[in-house]
This record gives structure tokens, sequence and C-alpha cells, in this order.
């Protein structure tokens, strides 16, 4: 029988695709033999690879909660800061008004000759001295404070003026030099005493926000 073009084709064909199929499992058997050797490696990669992850998340939410505390805990301080010296201010401002109610009390006119006998310590050693006082003051007191500086050691040496500042009440003195100056006004005292009522009010704050921790 003769063998035609066709068979010969054929036959190659067979061959070919004979070669092609062990070559195909052969790779196919190394490939599944190279995974098996490497797979305990490669799980273990896998595994470690994993937990930096799972480990870099974990950091990365604590850093973002730290951060979201450390603002809200400033956001608060801040708050905090903002409503102290909200408390300052009207504190101060109500012992103003009290101030002004108190140059009108009995009790005014007993503390305006103790400052008097303060000043005339002050300015033992000066010539002539100024002493500035409300207009209300001079008008309403000049007759006490002028008794009471006749009365001691600075007697002949004084002038009495009107204060061109917002005093309240007491008075403000220098000599004739300017080298010799005393504060004695009520809103000067009131100052004074700001940092120890900011003080106060600070403690009270720190109490406060001690609790809340």
């Amino acid at each position: 029988m003769a063998v035609t073009v066709e068979d010969k084709i054929e036959l190659f064909r067979n061959i070919i695709l004979k070669d092609i199929e062990e070559i195909a499992t052969e790779k196919k058997h190394k490939a599944v033999e190279d995974f098996e050797q490497n797979k305990g490696r490669l799980l273990q990669e896998v595994e470690i690879r994993k937990n930096q992850i799972i480990q870099e998340a974990e950091k990365k939410a604590e850093r973002e909660k730290q951060q979201l505390i450390a603002k809200t805990k400033s956001q608060g301080n801040h708050k905090l800061l903002e409503k102290r010296q909200q408390f300052i201010n009207e504190v101060t401002e109500l012992l103003i008004r009290k101030a002004g109610s108190f140059v009108s009390e009995e009790g005014y006119k007993e503390y305006l000759m103790t400052i008097l006998k303060k000043a005339t310590v002050a300015f033992e050693n000066s010539g002539s001295v100024q002493l500035f006082f409300t207009k209300r003051d001079l008008e309403t007191l000049g007759e006490c404070i002028e008794r009471e500086i006749s009365a001691g050691e600075l007697k002949g040496r004084c002038q009495l003026k009107k204060s061109d500042r917002n005093i309240i009440g007491g008075f403000y003195a220098e000599d004739e030099k300017q080298e010799i100056q005393v504060d004695y006004t009520l809103r000067s005292l009131i100052e004074e005493n700001r940092e120890l009522i900011g003080s106060s009010i600070s403690r009270r704050f720190d109490e406060v926000k001690g609790n809340g921790d």
C-alpha cells in the first residue's frame, strides 16, 4: 500500500503533538515539583508579609488614634484657656464696678486717709509733691484730704491736682523731679491683684481638667 503525502503529514503532525504533550507534561511536573519544594517558604513569606501588613495597619491606627487624642486635648485646652481668660476679665470687671461703688461708701474716706499716711512715708525726704485725685474726690473729700495732709509731714509740700486718668479712686503721686512715683489708685490695686485672680482661676481650671482626664 503506497504512503501518500497526506499520510506523511498526519504522521509528522502526530509526532509533533506527542513531543509537545511530553514537553508540556514535563514542565507541568517540574512546576508542581518546584511549587511543592518552595511551598513552605512561599507560605512563610506570605505569612510574614501578612503579619507585617497587620502590624503596619495597627501602628497606623494607633498613630491616628493618638493624633486624634492629642488634637482633642489641644482643642480642649484651648477652650479652657479662652474660658479662663474670660473669667479673669469678668472678675476684674466686677471688681472695677465694686470699686466704683466703694468710692461712695463711708469706708472709702478711711481708706483714703490710710494711703495718704503711706504717701507721707514715701515722700518724707522729697521737696514738693503732686498728688492726683479724681474730680469727685477733690470736690467731695478735698477738705478731709487737706486736713490729713496738714496734720502730717507733707504739710506745705503738696499740690492737689485732678487726674486725667481713669483711676476710679485713690490717688497717684510724684515728687517735683519725678524721681519718686507711687500709685495708690483703686485701678492699680485691681491690676496688681489680677495675677492673683488668674492664679486662683487657673487652679480651679486645673482641677476641672484633672478630673476630666
